[in-house]
């Protein structure tokens, strides 16, 4: 079953607001792009580096010679997936490279232009991907820094 959204769900905004990051670090999304091949091509985000702005906008940090990077650089375009309140929700995301954060990481902003609730009758999805981080504090430090470049570049 399939609900269609014309905004980013309540959920995400405080999923991915670049808050609490301790207690969100095994909250994850996934990012789909398209290959110079025409195959997907997925990654796999953590809260450091997503920042929902509000319900239309949202800023991504990317490894900036990453596949991903790339093809968003090529294309413009994505589908960002992230579990919440039982179901998948996707966004529809054009996407445009805004520089670099300063730390070596390319910074893309987004525009949401449609979004979809994927539910199940029979089913709660309880989660995408989760992470185990090795180092949590040197990494959940790094988060940190990162959300804050998003939040307010240059």
């Amino acid at each position: 079953m399939q609900d269609t959204e014309s905004r980013l769900p309540d959920v995400w905004l405080s999923l991915f607001d670049g808050t609490g990051l301790e207690a969100k670090q095994d909250t994850s999304a996934i990012l789909a792009t398209v290959g110079e091949d025409g195959w997907p091509h997925v990654s796999f985000l953590s809260v450091g580096e997503v920042l929902v702005r509000d319900h239309d906008r949202l800023s991504l940090l990317l490894w900036p010679s990453s596949t991903t990077a790339g093809n968003l650089r090529r294309t413009g375009r994505a589908i960002l997936f992230a579990a919440a309140e039982g179901s998948v929700w996707e966004a529809r995301l054009d996407a445009r490279p805004t520089g670099d954060d300063g730390q070596g990481l390319a910074r893309f902003d987004a525009q949401a232009v449609a979004v979809r609730r994927h539910v199940a009758p029979y089913a709660e999805v309880t989660g995408m991907i989760g992470f185990r981080l090795h180092d949590p504090d040197d990494v959940i430090a790094r988060w940190h820094k990162q959300i804050e470049r998003l939040a307010h570049p240059g």
